[in-house]
Parts: structure tokens; C-alpha cells; sequence
């Protein structure tokens, strides 16, 4: 029996008054930002650090929500207080706001967000 070795990702949400982020390389499908963690760095560290390489942001405050696994990643999704200014970088070309719209998503993006609206209001601090 083979097993697959699944690449450890940190994924973020960031809530804004247009939606949730996503982002595109080729306006097709959209995910949240995020990207695989790099040898000795931890899921949160890569969650920051791939959120300022995709969008520009800085991540001002960073909260773990929960674990999430897909076929291929094991994710640690964190909800992220952003600050800067949205950008396009050279890896992703498209920033959207999900808000319920026709959105083509990928399926863990689909499933992380479902599981976001379950624990969202005992989540939420404000």
C-alpha cells in the first residue's frame, strides 16, 4: 500500500466589507492565499509570508482557527486582520472577494469556507 506524503500548507482567511479573499493565477479557479510551508518553517510563518508574496499584505494579526486536510495538503487555516494595500503579484495574477457569488472555487477552498461558516460566530471577536 502506498501512502502519500501530503505538503503541510498554511491557508488564510481574510474577512474585508467586499468578502472573503481568493486569488487566480489564471482567473479560473480561485483559493485562498496561502502556500506550502518551506523546510524548518512552520504553517503559520508560511500563511504570513505567502499572503505578502501573493497580495501585498501584511498580516497585522494572525488567529488559528482549525485543521483542515485535502488530497494533497494538510492545512492550518488561520484568520488574518490584514493591512497594506491589495496587489496582484507575479505567482497570482487575480484577487477576488467571495460573498456568496458564483465564484469558481477549488474543492478545499469550497470546504475550508463551509467550515469557517460553521465556527464563525464563536470565532469572531470584535
Amino acid at each position: 500500500m502506498m501512502t502519500s506524503i501530503k505538503r503541510r500548507r498554511g491557508t488564510a482567511i481574510v474577512e474585508t466589507p467586499k468578502g472573503i479573499l481568493v486569488v487566480s493565477r489564471d482567473n479560473k479557479i480561485y483559493n485562498l492565499p496561502g502556500g506550502g510551508a518551506e523546510i524548518g518553517e512552520n504553517q503559520k510563518r508560511a500563511t504570513i509570508r505567502e499572503l505578502k508574496e501573493e497580495t501585498n499584505l501584511e498580516a497585522r494579526h494572525v488567529e488559528f482557527l482549525f485543521n483542515f486536510e485535502s488530497v494533497f495538503n494538510n492545512h492550518q487555516v488561520y484568520l488574518v486582520e490584514p493591512k497594506g494595500t491589495t496587489k496582484p503579484s507575479n505567482e497570482i495574477k487575480y484577487i477576488e472577494y467571495y460573498n456568496g457569488t458564483n465564484l469558481k472555487m477549488s474543492n478545499a477552498t469550497q470546504e475550508i469556507l463551509e467550515q469557517y461558516q460553521y465556527i464563525r460566530p464563536s470565532k469572531r471577536k470584535k
